[in-house]
């Protein structure tokens, strides 16, 4: 019998990743993207957007613990957060059980991803109450937020997907230059990278420049294990305002 597959072609490495899939449970093209859902065999639900994997219940961990590793000496009573994407919750979820942390402002310019994973990934959006008062949910252009945004914070988590015709403006020098602005002394920032083999010349080089072009200082990539991205290895970038 024919597998039904769900595939995602990588341009870069000529390359295709493919996952079986028994269901697809649902398909919405937003103002912004296409978002999927599929129950696969494998990874349990998947989550697509414009046919590239972004989550699945079998993996997610290596991505957002990952995160959390970057930043958990950071975190402290007066811990303001800032998380830029993120609309799946899975991170959100992950940061639920550091009490000290004072607030988490989520900003998301799809509602329509935050309403599909709250219908099919209802684990991440179980939070306690006391939690659930830290949170604040903005639905907007991350960019344009932070360019008029007047609030500081401690931490500031770009958790977008590679540069594209959404997320390519969250990785320019003024995007940077307005996440400085909106740093807290000490703080710091930490964004997707991409794959350290693939994504060094046009992702993670131009972003260490950036970063340290407009005041922030040691650009550190970290890279972790993440089966159904490229090539199996993904990234982040850390940077702080101050030693």
């Amino acid at each position: 019998m024919k597998k039904k597959l769900i595939s995602e072609y990588n341009k870069e490495t000529g390359t295709v990743f493919s996952v079986e899939y028994l269901k697809k449970l649902a398909q919405v093209r937003s103002k912004f993207q296409l978002i999927e859902v599929y129950q696969t065999k494998k990874f349990g639900k998947v989550l697509l957007i414009d046919k590239c994997f972004m989550l699945t219940e079998k993996d997610y961990k290596y991505y957002h613990e990952g995160c959390i590793d970057i930043l958990r000496n950071k975190i402290n009573k007066k811990t303001n957060i800032l998380i830029i994407g993120g609309g799946d919750f899975a991170l959100v979820k992950s940061l639920s059980r550091f009490d000290k942390i004072s607030s988490i402002t989520l900003v998301e310019i799809d509602a329509k991803v935050i309403d599909i994973c709250k219908k099919f990934f209802p684990q991440f959006f179980k939070l306690q109450s006391k939690f659930k008062q830290k949170l604040n949910i903005v639905i907007d252009d991350g960019y344009n937020w932070v360019k008029k945004n007047k609030t500081k914070f401690d931490i500031s988590i770009i958790d977008c997907t590679d540069p594209n015709h959404i997320a390519s403006k969250l990785y320019s020098y003024n995007f940077y230059k307005y996440i400085f602005q909106n740093t807290k002394k000490n703080g710091l920032i930490i964004q997707q990278a991409g794959n350290p083999i693939i994504h060094t010349k046009n992702i993670i080089q131009p972003m260490c420049k950036k970063l340290e072009k407009v005041g922030f200082i040691k650009p550190q990539l970290f890279s972790f294990p993440m089966p159904t991205y490229p090539l199996g290895t993904w990234s982040f970038i850390k940077s702080c305002k101050n030693n």
